[in-house]
């Protein structure tokens, strides 16, 4: 029995991780730009930390997901090799599902470094995060140079947020706003469809306004229209990157395009980059179009 219950529980375990990998991973890839930017993007968009992010989740937020009682409740006598992602997939569809709830303590028991070293799960909790912080972001011999941290109580470790800070400027990304983890531990709540679907949707609203001949166009502003209605439709910050890929993709959403864009969503500068952080600062390193020059025949 206890040999059939560790298989249906590595089962299980198979389930989730494919699910939520490919969750995860499609959605960074829907948002991803496919053009050249001006500038550094946030490191949800950037292909360097899509690579990273699945190891991350792989070695660092699975095994504390798996862990947890109320998750491994939900094993029951599921076949989950047969039709466990069926099963799985209804369970996801309850928001107080205990493996949202489980994914989120995960990323926050990594995040900050006071939560990190004040973990009360113990020794057994500590070693593998060790582990898992040196394997990926190289830290080995630094750690005793710090002092303390190799040992099994007083030593902080520094958390998900500082080092993946620390590992933008190496990777290529914008540094992560501390408030950032709420954006990872929402991703697995983000469904790609949806966001597949906005992203066509504005694809054709940009298209009608600006490429059909003059009586098949589209009013003026409807583009705009449109990413205002995903931008807060979907969940928090995908909106926004996905503006912030419109940026990227769409040609005429240039840099007065979304200069005015942000004016309109929000009441003043301070709320804008407080409100849409990365959409400003991507917008500040816009090139304004270069001048039409007009040419007169005689």
């Amino acid at each position: 029995m206890a040999a059939n219950e560790n298989e249906r529980f590595d089962q299980f375990a198979a389930v989730v991780s494919a699910e939520l990998m490919e969750r995860t991973k499609k959605c960074m890839e829907l948002l991803a730009p496919e053009q050249q930017p001006c500038s550094i993007l946030p490191f949800i968009q950037t292909p360097s930390f899509i690579e990273f992010y699945q190891e991350l989740v792989r070695v660092g937020i699975l095994p504390v997901l798996l862990s947890r009682r109320p998750v491994r409740a939900i094993v029951g006598d599921v076949d989950w090799a047969r039709e466990g992602r069926e099963y799985l997939l209804t369970v996801l569809d309850d928001r107080s599902n205990a493996i949202f709830t489980a994914w989120e303590y995960a990323w926050d028991s990594l995040w900050d470094e006071r939560k990190v070293g004040q973990d009360g799960g113990g020794g057994n909790q500590s070693k593998p995060k060790k582990g898992f912080f040196s394997a990926l972001f190289g830290r080995k011999r630094e750690e005793r140079a710090g002092g303390g941290s190799e040992g099994n109580e007083g030593g902080v470790m520094a958390g998900l947020h500082s080092m993946l800070t620390e590992l933008a400027e190496k990777r290529g990304f914008l540094p992560l706003f501390h408030d950032d983890v709420r954006i990872l531990k929402a991703l697995p709540r983000v469904k790609p469809g949806r966001v597949a679907q906005a992203w066509k949707e504005i694809s054709q609203y940009h298209h009608q306004e600006f490429y059909l001949p003059e009586p098949e166009q589209a009013k003026p502003g409807v583009t705009s229209d449109c990413l205002q209605k995903w931008h807060y439709n979907l969940p928090d910050k995908i909106g926004e990157f996905l503006v912030l890929k419109a940026a990227v993709d769409l040609e005429h959403v240039n840099k007065p395009f979304i200069g005015k864009y942000i004016r309109q969503s929000a009441r003043t500068q301070e709320e804008a980059e407080k409100g849409m952080p990365y959409l400003s600062i991507y917008w500040k390193a816009m090139r304004n179009p270069a001048p039409v020059i007009e040419r007169h025949t005689l």
